[in-house]
């Protein structure tokens, strides 16, 4: 049971984590770390706003959770972020089994899409602090280079330009680990949704393998991602094995005031 709940969270994180949480592990080696490159964000379909929510389905058949994805933009210390919160949470069914209500969140910067975390300028590393119910405060360091936390790497990814038969590589950090991500633009493809609704979208393979020693790369199991082929660029379903079959992540409800997604009409940052 302990694994069925570990692999019920990595699926539903995926809705934003999407890349990180859910990838399949890396098979035959990936390009080296340092040789990742630093992407220039030249589109920003999520500026004025979204608001998405996704449901969770075992086997595409039985609903087991929703989530709640929430974007927002506000300016901090005079510079300008977005805020990106989500909220997950588990059937009524599937309580009586395992019982979750979980809340991620980030907060980014909206010229660059880099981390909003603390830096320490001499020594270049970022500070994460992580926080759990019970425990002690635990601080972690990583190195500030063109590293991302899972959601700033999904706006990232939606940002940037691509197309079929591309290979985007992102470095994260996963609260302890570092990794090495791999997003395979592998083609085009009508997805039809349970709302009735078919989406012309890409279907993208991500990969991860471990950056630092320890890490949990070989837990991961295989994925595959849809996201939008237009200008919104917007996740709208996600499959990921589990233990016990598949479980998919699929866009029930979309609200966004975007009207411009190209750097030439987006209002300069503060």
């Amino acid at each position: 049971m302990r694994k069925l709940k570990v692999n019920f969270a990595v699926a539903l994180a995926g809705v934003v984590c999407l890349c990180v949480l859910s990838a399949s592990e890396a098979g035959q080696a990936m390009i080296k770390a340092e040789a990742v490159p630093a992407y220039q964000p030249k589109h920003f379909p999520f500026d004025a706003g979204e608001k998405e929510v996704y449901q969770a389905t075992w086997n595409g058949m039985i609903a087991v959770a929703t989530a709640e994805v929430q974007t927002t933009q506000t300016v901090i210390d005079g510079r300008k972020v977005y805020q990106v919160r989500v909220e997950a949470k588990t059937s009524r069914m599937l309580d009586f089994i395992w019982r979750m209500r979980d809340t991620i969140s980030s907060t980014f910067d909206a010229k660059a899409l880099a981390p909003a975390v603390e830096l320490d300028h001499a020594t270049k590393r970022w500070s994460v602090n992580r926080q759990q119910v019970g425990k002690e405060t635990k601080i972690y360091q990583f190195d500030a280079q063109n590293t991302l936390d899972p959601i700033t790497a999904v706006y990232l990814a939606r940002s940037t330009d691509f197309k079929v038969g591309d290979k985007l590589y992102f470095k994260v950090f996963g609260g302890r680990y570092q990794y090495l991500l791999e997003l395979f633009i592998e083609k085009k493809e009508p997805v039809a949704l349970e709302s009735g609704k078919t989406v012309e979208a890409y279907r993208i393979i991500p990969r991860i393998q471990n950056i630092t020693k320890n890490g949990y790369a070989s837990r991961l199991n295989e994925a595959t991602i849809w996201i939008s082929a237009d200008e919104r660029r917007l996740p709208i379903k996600l499959s990921s094995k589990i233990v016990f079959g598949t479980v998919y992540l699929e866009l029930m409800q979309d609200k966004s005031r975007t009207q411009s997604t190209s750097t030439e009409a987006r209002p300069p940052a503060s």
